[in-house]
């Protein structure tokens, strides 16, 4: 059977331009995007991790959520989507869902035998950047995680283990701002359980692997981060595929089209 193929996206920031996130570039690389990933990837699912727009007011947040949700509903596969700490800024939880078409907050799709968790970690939101998970989610999370016997994948917004932040130009002055404030709750329930596998966050905008006690931590990068360094928006992504003791994580530039690493790793202990 084919390996369980999931596309991770995130921190797209759609709308104006804000120094090196130029988001008026992003629905027609999005565009050509979507139709690439139906044609030549063929995932499962797509999960998109916030932070979807550079926001402005109401109504222009309204119409960009619109814009980039109509295009990414061409997609072949569900698309799957959590919020990041700009997502909400001049909206409620619910106009944004109705604005996408789409559910938000705490909860599971069981993809090819593969529950993904996903998760709310803006709840609050921190210094207007930084989040948290409730003890609500926290209780919902580790009876989820209990609950059955698939393997599971956690998806947040901020990250969930210490990577090292220097020369991350987001990040290294505040790197306190760059994880989830709980996220040793998180990893104390994923660790009890025994059978969380990955947990793939957005918000840091680099790309970092990092495997511990038997767990994959995944940060994607940027759909549309230039660094200041590139000409145009790269429409980086993430792929992965879950199959059976195995993972493989790929890291792509779309513009121009670019491998930019592989990791695999092998879960089967030996001995």
């Amino acid at each position: 059977m084919r390996a369980t193929r999931l596309v991770v996206i995130g921190d797209l920031h759609a709308g104006p331009d804000r120094s090196s996130l130029r988001g008026t570039l992003v629905n027609d690389l999005l565009s050509e995007w979507i139709d690439f990933v139906n044609k030549s990837i063929e995932p499962d699912a797509i999960v998109e991790l916030g932070d979807r727009i550079n926001p402005v007011d109401r109504e222009s947040d309204i119409r960009t959520l619109g814009e980039m949700s109509g295009i990414l509903s061409r997609s072949r596969c569900p698309v799957y989507y959590i919020t990041g700490n700009h997502d909400l800024d001049n909206l409620t939880q619910e106009e944004h869902e109705k604005a996408i078409g789409s559910k938000l907050g705490n909860r599971y799709v069981v993809v090819k035998g593969l529950r993904l968790l996903l998760l709310n970690t803006q709840d609050p939101v921190i210094q207007g950047i930084g989040g948290m998970v409730s003890d609500e989610a926290l209780d919902w999370l580790e009876r989820e995680i209990g609950a059955s016997p698939e393997k599971k994948v956690v998806f947040t917004h901020q990250a969930l283990d210490e990577q090292p932040l220097k020369r991350n130009v987001h990040f290294e002055n505040i790197e306190n701002l760059a994880y989830v404030v709980n996220k040793r709750e998180l990893l104390r329930i994923f660790e009890k359980a025994g059978n969380v596998i990955a947990a793939i966050n957005g918000h840091v905008h680099w790309p970092s692997i990092a495997s511990e006690n038997g767990i994959l931590y995944v940060s994607v990068p940027s759909f549309t981060d230039t660094w200041n360094q590139l000409g145009s928006i790269p429409g980086s992504f993430t792929l992965i595929d879950f199959s059976g003791e195995e993972i493989i994580v790929e890291n792509h530039m779309f513009r121009p089209s670019i491998l930019m690493g592989r990791f695999r790793t092998n879960r089967k202990k030996e001995g």
